[in-house]
């Protein structure tokens, strides 16, 4: 399962894994400063029943990096060009963090183009988030303090990531060599600037708003420790999904695709498999 380069219908390049076949399309969309590889530990046993799409989100990876706003819009557009470029008219969605609030907000224009989703910690069910996280909305110093450094990476994925072992030299070295390519400041530091302010989460309304009319089957995952936004804001977006199931994932951060694997992705398969509860 190679990532293969693909120029979007927007013109902007980036990897995509493609499994192809004749099985349900599950796509996959990362979080901020992830990229394909984040999804590493759930690919062979999902490839086994979906057919598998994954991409670079532009801004991230080995995608392009064009100046630009990173905010909702920008992001959305990302994902619709995906699946405009491979032909997808719908979809099973699932997204960890970004990628997960980016489906809801993909959900606004697109619902018929998603059959089911599974959102991992998205951002916009509350507004507590970690302080670190609201660093680069301070005035005058917020973009320098932002900036991808490996002192940075760091202790982003420490934060992430509740099991210090699964902080791998591996992610790091990928985590800093991709923040290495140019555009890289520009594409981390405005992305957290639009959707996190230094009272937190930002936009809110308009999420709950989109949230609340997602008529399709969603999963919400989180871990129980999670420190970027705490496991209790799934309760709110419970109230709000009005077809949404839950599951809590002990022992486990921001990211259940890299730290529980396997309890992930099998409900991944039994909720997305699944005949839909009468």
């Amino acid at each position: 399962m190679q990532p293969v380069r693909t120029k979007l219908i927007n013109g902007l390049m980036t990897r995509v894994i493609d499994t192809g076949g004749d099985k349900p399309t599950l796509v996959l969309v990362h979080g901020l400063a992830n990229a394909i590889e984040i999804w590493t530990r759930v690919l062979p046993r999902l490839a086994d029943r979906f057919r598998i799409v994954a991409f670079d989100l532009p801004g991230f990876g080995e995608a392009d990096r064009p100046v630009a706003a990173y905010d909702s819009v920008f992001f959305v557009a990302q994902l619709k060009a995906l699946l405009d470029t491979l032909g997808i008219d719908r979809a099973h969605l699932v997204g960890s963090s970004l990628g997960a609030s980016v489906i809801v907000r993909f959900s606004g224009e697109n619902l018929a183009r998603i059959h089911g989703a599974v959102l991992a910690a998205p951002g916009g069910f509350g507004r507590r988030t970690h302080p670190l996280m609201r660093f680069p909305a301070l005035p005058v110093v917020g973009d320098w303090l932002g900036r991808p450094t490996p002192a940075n990476n760091g202790l982003t994925l420490r934060l992430a990531i509740h099991d210090r072992r699964n902080v791998t030299p591996e992610l790091v070295e990928l985590t800093n060599r991709y923040a290495r390519k140019p555009g890289s400041d520009l594409s981390f530091v405005r992305t957290l600037q639009t959707g996190v302010g230094l009272l937190g989460v930002r936009e809110r309304d308009s999420f709950e708003a989109l949230a609340r009319r997602l008529e399709r089957r969603v999963l919400v995952v989180w871990g129980r420790q999670d420190r970027v936004f705490p496991a209790r804001q799934s309760d709110r977006a419970m109230a709000l999904l009005p077809m949404s199931e839950r599951i809590l994932l002990d022992d486990c951060g921001h990211y259940p695709q890299w730290e529980q694997p396997e309890a992930f992705a099998m409900a991944v398969e039994r909720f997305l498999l699944q005949a839909p509860r009468t």
